[in-house]
């Protein structure tokens, strides 16, 4: 971006006041020329933060600045980035294949992926596995598995979920009006419902868990047109929030009774990322009848994959869901390289220090600025932390403005994380994150909270909000 001679910077048309604490002009430069050739839907960032280089949780700018990494490219990144197995793995497929259409050829990493894959599946279940290229065409995959398998129609999800941005998917997101402004009609059948999270007392799960798709079953949804409901078991955009178990288990048997598919959707919260190698796992006695996944599945490059009982996945002939790229050589070799230090005594070691390690430093974190951070939530290496102040009487209220200035200043300090809900910080670091630089971050967040609490973050920063 270029500076007046005030200090002041132009972004998509605006006037920004505030000038970064950051030797960035590159970072700045680059974003001028994005603005100018790439679409404005395809950034949600808050800072000019443009990746050059990046190792294990360690990322650097084009200018040279190091940050620490909060946010695992969304959880696409579980082992962080450059890992060394992943990298081997992709240098030896490259000089084999990168890719030759799955369609119309087969490759050993695809099978050999695909087998771990149906090993890790809850409840020893004979499962079989249909690739796709990321998260979103997978929850579209489920839909058309389940409409097959079931003849039924209907599919539910449930408030404040994400599930991805083809038609589909967008139809069953329900976190933000920017993902259907604009572009309706969407996919018919899609019905939402009310999701009760760990925020939520036993008493009200029990009470209210079902009570609206029994209600809709009773009034104008009959159950025996319903084929899946497809849900979170941590729903990530919404704030790291894990569905209460009492929940979990009414919904799961309400399925049962009548026939309908229970589907996880694990695209942000599998490979680890909770402490269990899919989210569901932390709800005892669930057995799923299909797993979405995406992100941290190709280990680094982009994958996807819909998973299910062999009985469902025979419900659909070639070419119901097949893409040039799904199940790409290179990406299945990645996948494997990631799925193969995952089985490691080393790996599961370093994830159970970290997940400790996690929750001491967000005890640590609540202790020192109460007033300030409400609460904490999530499973492993998967953590929110609710920001909040003070309204004119006195209430604790999301701080909606306040959790933005923290993430920016902690740029400002070289740490990369982003907010989630109206009030949340995303706490998703690499699961093997080196202890010092877990410990690090959060003592760059300290600094920040402080700084937001004595009042050194002006809101001129907030001109860089934009997105969600």
């Amino acid at each position: 971006m270029k500076r007046t001679d005030c200090g002041m910077q132009r972004k998509k048309g605006r006037i920004m006041v505030y000038k970064i604490k950051k030797h960035i002009p590159e970072s700045e430069a680059l974003v001028e020329r994005d603005r100018k050739v790439i679409a404005t839907c395809q950034h949600l960032s808050s800072y000019p933060f443009v990746i050059d280089r990046a190792r294990g949780e360690m990322l650097t700018d084009v200018d040279g600045n190091e940050y620490i990494d909060f946010l695992s490219s969304a959880s696409s990144l579980n082992l962080g980035s450059a890992n060394v197995h992943i990298n081997q793995a992709i240098r030896e497929q490259l000089e084999k294949c990168t890719q030759y259409n799955g369609g119309y050829s087969y490759n050993e990493p695809m099978i050999s992926y695909a087998e771990r894959l149906v090993s890790k599946y809850p409840g020893g279940v004979k499962a079989k596995v249909c690739y796709g290229n990321c998260g979103s065409d997978c929850n579209d995959a489920a839909v058309k598995f389940a409409r097959a398998y079931t003849g039924r129609t209907k599919i539910i999800t449930f408030i404040n979920g994400y599930h991805g941005n083809t038609y589909c998917a967008s139809t069953m997101t329900t976190c933000t009006p920017r993902m259907h402004a604009k572009m309706g009609p969407f996919m018919p059948e899609i019905y939402h419902f009310p999701f009760f999270g760990t925020d939520v007392s036993d008493e009200i799960a029990e009470r209210e868990g079902t009570r609206a798709i029994e209600e809709a079953f009773q009034l104008y949804m009959p159950a025996d047109e319903v084929a899946a409901v497809i849900i979170e078991p941590i729903q990530g955009d919404a704030g790291i929030l894990p569905a209460h178990p009492i929940f979990m288990r009414k919904l799961y048997d309400l399925c049962k009774k009548n026939g309908i598919l229970f589907i996880s959707e694990e695209v942000q919260q599998g490979f680890w990322r909770t402490g269990k190698f899919f989210g569901i796992e932390h709800y005892q006695g669930i057995i799923p009848d299909g797993i979405i996944m995406g992100k941290s599945i190709g280990g680094s490059l982009t994958l996807g994959a819909f998973m299910a009982w062999e009985k469902i996945m025979n419900s659909l002939p070639a070419p119901a869901h097949v893409f040039t790229l799904s199940g790409n050589a290179l990406a299945c070799a990645s996948g494997r390289a990631a799925f193969d230090y995952y089985e490691t005594d080393e790996f599961q070691n370093i994830l159970k220090n970290n997940s400790c390690q996690i929750v001491d430093e967000m005890k640590e974190l609540k202790r020192k600025h109460p007033e300030t951070v409400d609460s904490f939530r999530g499973l492993g290496m998967s953590q929110g932390i609710l920001i909040v102040k003070k309204d004119s009487e006195g209430c604790k209220v999301p701080d909606v403005d306040g959790v933005f200035k923290i993430i920016f200043r902690a740029y400002e300090k070289g740490l990369i994380l982003i907010t989630l809900g109206l009030n949340v910080l995303r706490i998703q670091p690499p699961l093997n994150i080196r202890p010092e630089k877990l410990h690090e971050g959060f003592v760059i967040l300290d600094e920040a909270i402080t700084d937001l609490e004595e009042g050194n973050i002006p809101d001129e920063v907030l001109s860089y909000r934009h997105g969600w």
